[in-house]
């Protein structure tokens, strides 16, 4: 029930997983072949400049698909960079009607008729769209935060930002109202945690929802908040502008100059990962980005998953999985013997996720017999 209920809702408009970690660690190249989710869409934007044979973005969410193809779509024709950071960093164009006609003129007819019926989304900025931008904007307004509120907490120590998280965000977190909200489905709903994924989050912190929210917070707070994007969206409701290395790398002008006239060939599958590597022979794909849908999983869907990936993947295929729980999902699994951890950069780049909401990022490397 609540894969279906979120399946048809509009709930992200950023990815909320750092594609700067994904970029420099996935190692994608010109001949690769690239099945991932695709969530909102920064993660498979930013793939573009690399330049890779095919990706395959697949989502059960249609609002989720349909962003992540206007956004990859923007990075590879929208020659000047004003207008392309406007659309997509901004959320705001002069004239999206003509201009989201102009970007969705070559995709599949789905895709054209739903950004015909929603392009008035940019005639604000589109952050405040989508249930998880509406939840934040009523939590902004209540706590009290905006851009200018942020520009001066950068500047504190981290001692002082955590005493912020306590004396200034918690208290409104904790009355009763607030709280209550913050325990029902809909709130799971607009983070995208799933009932199996929150068992194995609480489990693993060992502590209540609230003070997981409370911890992750402070976790976030002790990062670079000048350039942490998902800071910014949750506290301000827009990137930082002031600094062209605060937003996903889809958005830095070095990644469009190369993004532009991309010759990459991009698939949207309105479907889940099973549906389309069961019609996939071997040697499909060189890599897989699954985000965290492992957690939504239980365990023998899980194998079944391993399984799939490593019938369709090509030597050497390199998977990235994100987790809410201490183990990556082959140590849970015990599938050593197939997917190899590659530990030294799993371990950076748990260490440098800007997100905070996993406890570790994790690469295999597919081990074929």
């Amino acid at each position: 029930m609540y894969q279906k209920v979120f399946s048809s809702l509009f709930v992200y408009n950023i990815l909320w997983e750092d594609s700067e970690v994904d970029e420099r660690f996935l190692g994608i190249q010109e001949d690769s072949t690239v099945l991932g989710i695709s969530a909102a869409g920064c993660g498979v934007a930013g793939m573009l400049s690399k330049h890779p044979k095919r990706i395959d973005a697949v989502d059960i969410n249609y609002h989720h698909l349909a962003l992540a193809a206007l956004k990859s779509s923007a990075a590879r024709n929208l020659t000047s960079f004003a207008d392309f950071y406007d659309l997509c960093a901004r959320g705001q164009s002069a004239n999206p009607e003509r201009t989201i006609q102009r970007l969705t003129s070559d995709m599949p007819s789905w895709l054209q008729r739903y950004w015909k019926r929603h392009h008035r989304r940019f005639n604000q900025p589109y952050h405040t769209h989508g249930l998880t931008g509406k939840v934040l904007t009523q939590l902004r307004r209540r706590i009290g935060t905006d851009a200018e509120w942020l520009r001066q907490v950068v500047h504190a120590s981290i001692a002082e930002r955590w005493q912020l998280v306590d004396e200034w965000i918690a208290p409104v977190l904790y009355q009763p109202h607030v709280k209550a909200f913050l325990h029902s489905p809909v709130q799971l709903l607009g983070l995208g945690i799933n009932y199996e994924q929150r068992d194995r989050m609480l489990e693993a912190e060992d502590m209540t929802l609230m003070e997981f929210f409370i911890q992750h917070l402070k976790r976030v707070a002790a990062t670079d908040l000048t350039r942490n994007w998902f800071a910014w969206y949750v506290l301000a409701g827009q990137f930082n502008h002031d600094r062209p290395d605060a937003v996903p790398p889809y958005l830095r002008r070095d990644r469009h100059e190369r993004s532009l006239q991309s010759p990459t060939e991009t698939r949207w599958h309105h479907t889940n990962l099973f549906e389309v590597m069961k019609n996939a022979g071997r040697n499909t794909w060189s890599h897989y980005t699954l985000c965290d849908a492992p957690d939504w999983m239980p365990n023998p869907v899980q194998h079944k998953l391993l399984d799939e990936i490593e019938r369709t993947a090509r030597p050497g295929a390199r998977v990235m999985v994100r987790t809410v729980e201490d183990d990556g999902l082959v140590e849970r699994l015990e599938q050593q013997g197939r997917f190899r951890l590659l530990e030294d950069i799993s371990e950076l780049a748990s260490q440098m996720d800007m997100s905070r909401q996993y406890r570790r990022v994790s690469f295999y490397e597919v081990v074929h017999a």
